[in-house]
């Protein structure tokens, strides 16, 4: 007897589900079910006429692709697919599909299929917005721009020194997403139930199938665990910080009042009523682009904990979808700032200007007091400090200094006697002769900032080398499953499991 479901479980809960499953999943959940048949063959559990005709069914469908609606007859996506393949084969040969085989395996397997994919394509779309970043850097290693701290302008660098902490964090994520991927790319099928089985499958044999590096190594863990899940949204939330403070600093450059960057066209749009208007608006669709990705990532955390350590609908098909809102977006943020740093022009001279009149050098003063005069360090601090204090209180800038007045204030207050020279004044605050004696280990100084692009123009090399090993296997994996099945080569799919055309 057949009890009829909950016509408002059906609507909020099991069609949604099922929607999500058959639009994102189908293609995993026939994979291994090939991948499965094709072990039992191996291990002689299955008979060869047996596996070889539940192999020809399974293909069919997955062949044919899977667009059928809801049916409240079968609780979910798997209970339908079998339903297709018993008419098909008869209802026997399906049962004996399952031997060794359960949802609990197969639904967190092809999460972790899915979810591969989705790591890969994010890592190769975090090296190319690096790519774009190190060119920027390429073109303004000579680029002098204040930097600041605690939001007051602190010491001069170069715009190419800036891009290049930004590149960091982003060559950091990149380090996790790899990390993530390796931790993730292990099988649990096998695991069953969550005991395994006492038929003898080969679980090693399975996992080389789906292109997973082998099998979890413990099989409770195996189809309970959702850290992958937690650990994929931390990742992407950590690479989304480091994005939204550089987009908060590139919306402040872009203000009037600033005025260091201008944004393509493109990436602008006017106000209704006020004709002089550039506002950012891309880049302001950005930063709440990243707000809203976060906030569903973050939500992945609450799905995940007080959850009993077994298979649980919470870290299984309920976690999905803001996991997927979560990535989406974060594919579209990363498309879109790189699109917009490509299109993007920077006021090199209104940086420069910044840089020389205000009094972002003074370090260097001091530091040359200390260097070529043997003032003690917080005795030179407090001579520049006054020095500083005295300008401002006289409406002028470091350019209206000398160093005869570094030289009074020293003997003032400090009752030593110094000959700061007049060369050593220019010297001192001249943005770029700052910049340039500031040549040790990841300074600002352009031969410095040059190795470093060098440094991370050959991790940029290798993470893409890696990814073209990684894209190479997901491809392939699938094309050699069908082959095995005995259906010849199976097309080619792009990095998100899409057939190619």
């Amino acid at each position: 007897m057949t009890v009829k479901r909950s016509e408002i479980y059906i609507n909020t809960v099991l069609r949604p589900t099922y929607n999500v499953t058959r639009d994102h999943f189908f293609k995993y959940i026939m994979e291994i079910n090939l991948a499965h048949v094709l072990m039992l063959k191996k291990q002689k559990i299955l008979k060869v006429e047996e596996a070889d005709t539940i192999l020809h069914a399974a293909y069919k469908i997955l062949k044919q692709g899977y667009d059928k609606q809801y049916n409240s007859h079968f609780e979910d996506l798997f209970f339908m697919l079998e339903d297709e393949l018993a008419s098909e084969i008869g209802e026997q040969l399906v049962g004996n599909m399952h031997i060794a085989f359960s949802r609990n395996d197969m639904d967190t397997t092809m999460f972790r299929m899915y979810w591969r994919e989705k790591v890969a394509k994010w890592i190769d779309n975090i090296n190319k917005l690096r790519s774009v970043l190190l060119n920027l850097a390429n073109e303004h290693k000579n680029s002098v721009m204040p930097a600041h701290t605690h939001n007051q302008q602190a010491q001069p660098t170069t715009l190419a020194h800036y891009l290049l902490a930004v590149e960091n964090n982003l060559q950091r994520d990149v380090q996790r997403g790899v990390a993530l991927y390796n931790r993730m790319n292990l099988c649990p099928m096998g695991a069953a139930a969550l005991a395994t089985t006492g038929f003898n499958i080969d679980r090693h044999d399975i996992s080389q199938r789906l292109g997973f590096t082998g099998p979890m190594l413990n099989s409770y863990d195996a189809i309970s665990a959702s850290d992958f899940m937690l650990e994929t949204s931390s990742v992407l939330s950590i690479s989304l910080c480091t994005l939204s403070r550089f987009t908060y600093d590139l919306i402040f450059m872009s203000t009037n009042e600033v005025n260091t960057l201008r944004l393509h066209n493109k990436h602008v749009q006017t106000s209704s009523i006020m004709p002089q208007k550039r506002n950012p608006s891309a880049l302001e669709h950005t930063r709440a682009s990243i707000s809203k990705a976060i906030a569903e990532l973050q939500g992945t955390l609450f799905l995940a904990h007080s959850v009993p350590l077994g298979d649980i609908v919470d870290i299984g098909d309920d976690i999905q979808p803001k996991l997927q809102s979560g990535i989406q977006q974060t594919e579209d943020i990363i498309l879109l700032l790189t699109e917009i740093l490509h299109d993007c022009t920077f006021n090199e001279e209104l940086l420069y200007e910044r840089a020389k009149i205000g009094f972002s050098t003074v370090t260097e003063i001091s530091d040359l007091l200390v260097r070529n005069h043997n003032v003690p360090f917080r005795t030179s601090h407090k001579i520049v400090s006054l020095f500083v204090k005295r300008l401002i209180q006289e409406e002028k800038n470091l350019l209206q200094g000398s160093a005869a007045q570094i030289n009074q204030i020293a003997k003032e207050y400090t009752n030593l006697t110094v000959s700061f020279s007049d060369k050593e004044y220019h010297q001192a605050t001249n943005p770029m002769d700052f910049i340039r004696v500031r040549d040790v280990l990841g300074g600002p100084a352009p031969i410095e900032i040059e190795r470093q692009r060098q440094e991370a123009l050959e991790d940029v090399s290798a993470t893409a080398s890696w990814l073209v090993t990684v894209f190479s296997n997901l491809e392939g994996y699938s094309s050699k499953l069908v082959h095995d099945a005995g259906f010849g080569i199976n097309k080619k799919r792009t990095f998100q499991g899409e057939e190619s055309k």
